[in-house]
């Protein structure tokens, strides 16, 4: 009996130490865990868990509410689980955690069962389990260290338990989860993936995107689409398995093709970049901004700078998505249908096409050189730009690495290296010919050149910048910044500036309407000599019309509506260039221009932002608003933390407002000359006309007040339209002044940049949602002290000169 019990005893002691001392290892494991003994990593703080670190892309709204853009490291915008769809929810749960609604962060059965059949059933992994691995889990180097991600991911997941619903932790796992193709969170890959919504997603999508969560490198729609297609089926089965899904509902679903709708995401990608590219540098500066105190003036409550790429802000913009969508629509139309070929027949005729004929072959040297050097490709083989990450700076260092010069990316993130060249070796290389592919207005084309024939190329293209602004707000309505941002990525609405020939005429009889002039003076239309020494002249300056056609008399109503150069030189010679740069800064040019006579022809480089704000003081009523794209800035929570306000001054009479107004509607109409003894249409008269093949962009009936410029050689078009609430200024020109049209009648403002405005009128007005105002301007309540219908006049003494009696009108 004595043996018995020994025997009894020992088993019994053996069995008790095969339970005690597993168990009391796992409780020493946990505990270690917990505590970071024994090489365990510190487990997050419970205010890490309650507000977990990610990158959240900041949205860009225009003011109707439509995502214009993002700016990210990832691309993930966070949802609420109400706005997810019920068949993603379903999915998930039948897929990746049938008991997820019964346990509390660890499925003991599972784990049981993965521990019996070593994993070859499944593993054990609980969806909150997975959410900890994604918020605080780094890759494992060893077995050892996966056993000790995987104790801490117990540890981590019971407490998100605690602190979360279970609808919040599913929240959170869809919105971190990385769908790849820059699809990162549901919300990412919904838009992405189906062009859709969270809360939209149909059971076949919900399903697809659930089977990437196994693997989504390995399930990539866009790579394998047959292995993805496999995978969603498994997942429908799962679903059916688990009552989500009817045995008929199953049978008709497995059979649909993935039908994907993919979105390319790129900060580049998407309407409007170039405004998106002028927005972000706007917020850079605005996030770096400092008080006098050294404090920064917008920051988060620990004092921190906002991060544009990962604090999830909401920008809210004052572009309208429409009209923007209009604009864009213009531009490309106008140059893919009929300007650029126009522009193609004319440089096939020159002997340095596509530079002037006139240019020396040092001068478009010079040119050439000077646009290698700002390329893409010079400036990373000279390595002052990193190829991989495409940053700039002191980043990049020199190094010599196997004995070869390096050029090394020193950014945390990036690190590359890349061979660093003699200059004399990039410029050989710009002369060797490569595979490439190339714009075109039809299409990308493949081909083979060498990289300086292709910047000879690209110089070739017409590019062209247009912005609208609401006169009475300030607020930029559409911004269109070039023609193709990929390929030619420099903003010709603000960063561009081009000389305004003609669009300058109207800040030169604001001058005389100021003075008291009515727009029916008339003034003989003969040259007029400003000499040498008045107003700093060093010789004498006599500006002639472009059709040589003298020796009758024109009011200046007439005269600006037919942009008559003489007429212009005639006012300039009575107030100066003083008096008109003076009046340029009142009405918001803040662009230095030289006081000279030759001002009155606009030779000075301006940008459209600046013209089309000027123009907006004659719509609203002598106020001069500055133009302003952003409207609010959100925080994540959705707190204002920052709202801006219009800029705006009183700088002309409502009256004098309403007279340029009246002036400029000439411009677009027909204006009866008395010694000519008939009509002619002004220089924007041809948006007037009948519809046709060769003019689909004319046709509008409504009021239009603006002016049409064109500048020497036919370098730059212009024209800037005004409606009673909404101005529009549009530019067209090459990159170089020296590649151009040769013939006015092609190369003038009317036929470069009228029609792009005609393009996107049209499509505005006929757009009854936008409310686009189609009456006149609002005339002063108080009656006007200037007559402005010219032809009841049948002499100047009739009308007189107001209060300008004062000024010398030798000619």
């Amino acid at each position: 009996m004595g043996k018995e019990k020994r025997s009894y005893a020992k088993l019994a002691g053996l069995f008790w130490l095969c339970v005690i001392v597993p168990a009391l290892l796992f409780v020493l494991l946990m505990f270690s865990a917990a505590n970071a003994w024994f090489g365990f990593d510190e487990l997050p703080k419970v205010d890490d868990l309650v507000n977990p670190k990610s990158n959240l892309a900041t949205e860009v709204y225009t003011a109707d509410g439509k995502v214009l853009g993002k700016y990210f490291y990832q691309n993930r915008v966070n949802v609420d689980y109400d706005e997810i769809s019920p068949y993603m929810i379903d999915a998930l749960v039948s897929t990746e955690d049938e008991r997820y609604y019964s346990h509390s962060g660890i499925d003991l059965e599972g784990l049981a069962r993965a521990i019996f059949y070593l994993g070859k059933k499944g593993g054990a992994s609980t969806i909150t389990q997975q959410l900890a691995k994604m918020l605080f889990s780094g890759v494992p180097s060893s077995a050892f260290g996966r056993l000790q991600q995987k104790v801490q991911e117990w540890i981590i997941s019971a407490q998100l338990e605690r602190l979360y619903t279970k609808d919040e932790i599913i929240a959170m796992y869809l919105n971190r989860y990385d769908f790849v193709n820059n699809a990162v969170g549901i919300k990412s890959a919904a838009q992405v993936y189906f062009g859709t919504t969270a809360d939209s997603l149909k059971v076949e999508e919900s399903a697809m995107l659930v089977g990437m969560l196994k693997n989504s490198s390995l399930f990539n729609p866009l790579r394998r689409p047959d292995t993805v297609k496999h995978r969603r089926n498994v997942v429908l089965g799962q679903m059916l398995k688990n009552e989500k899904l009817s045995k008929i509902e199953f049978d008709s679903l497995r059979q649909l093709p993935l039908t994907i709708n993919y979105s390319k995401v790129d900060h580049k990608d998407g309407i409007a970049p170039y405004f998106r590219e002028v927005l972000r540098a706007e917020l850079k500066n605005i996030f770096n901004e400092k008080d006098k105190d050294g404090l920064l003036v917008l920051r988060k409550p620990n004092g921190e700078a906002y991060d544009l790429y990962s604090d999830g802000l909401k920008i809210y913009t004052t572009l309208n998505y429409k009209m923007q969508e209009y604009a864009e629509f213009a531009v490309a139309e106008h140059l893919r249908y009929q300007l650029q070929d126009q522009f193609f027949k004319t440089l096939a005729k020159k002997k340095n096409n596509p530079f002037s004929s006139d240019l020396k072959q040092s001068e478009i040297d010079r040119i050439m050189n000077s646009a290698i050097k700002r390329s893409e490709r010079f400036l990373i083989m000279s390595g002052m730009q990193c190829s991989n990450c495409g940053r700039r700076g002191k980043i990049l260092t020199e190094e010599e690495i196997d004995g070869e010069l390096m050029t090394v990316c020193t950014a945390s993130d990036c690190g590359h290296q890349t061979k660093r060249y003699t200059e004399k070796e990039i410029m050989n290389s710009f002369d060797k010919p490569v595979p490439m592919k190339v714009f075109s207005w039809k299409g990308d084309i493949d081909t083979v050149l060498s990289p300086r024939d292709s910047i000879r190329y690209y110089k070739s293209f017409l590019q062209a910048g247009l912005m609208s602004m609401e006169p009475q707000s300030g607020y930029i309505r559409t911004w269109v910044g070039g023609i193709d941002y990929d390929n030619f990525a420099y903003d010709h609405v603000r960063q561009g500036k081009r000389q305004v020939g003609s669009t300058f005429k109207p800040l030169i009889y604001l001058t005389a309407i100021e003075a008291g002039f009515s727009p029916c003076y008339e003034v003989p239309n003969v040259p007029y000599t400003i000499p040498k020494g008045m107003y700093g002249q060093l010789k004498d300056w006599t500006p002639e019309n472009s059709d040589g056609e003298y020796g009758y008399k024109v009011s200046l109503k007439y005269g600006l509506a037919n942009s008559m150069n003489t007429i212009t030189a005639w006012v300039m010679k009575q107030f100066g260039p003083e008096v008109v740069v003076k009046m340029a800064r009142e009405i918001g040019i803040t662009t230095p221009l030289d006081p000279v006579p030759s001002l009155a022809l606009g030779v000075a480089d301006v940008s459209v932002y600046e013209m089309v704000g000027a123009f907006g003081t004659f719509a609203n009523k002598g106020v001069y608003t500055k133009p302003q794209f952003l409207a609010r800035i959100e925080n994540k929570e959705g707190e204002i933390i920052a709202e801006y306000i219009p800029e705006s001054r009183e700088v002309l009479s409502e009256e004098n407002a309403y007279v340029m107004l009246d002036l400029l509607k000439g411009v677009t109409s027909s204006n009866y000359n008395k010694d000519l003894k008939k009509s002619t249409g002004g220089t924007g008269i041809r948006l007037r006309g009948a519809k046709s093949k060769d003019r689909p962009y004319v046709g509008i009936p409504y009021p239009i007040a603006g002016k049409t410029g064109t500048t020497q050689n036919n370098s730059d078009g212009w024209f800037i339209g005004i409606t009673p609430d909404l101005v529009t200024g549009v530019w067209v020109g090459a990159e170089d002044r020296s590649v151009r049209f040769d013939a006015t009648y092609y190369g003038q403002g009317a036929n470069t940049a009228l029609p792009m405005w005609g393009y996107f009128m049209n499509k505005v007005y006929a757009d009854s949602t936008l409310q686009i105002s189609k009456g006149d301007f609002e005339k002063p309540e108080n009656p006007l002290s200037i007559e402005l219908d010219c032809e009841k006049y049948a002499s100047p003494a009739d009308f007189g000169t107001g209060s300008g009696g004062g000024v010398n009108f030798d000619q």
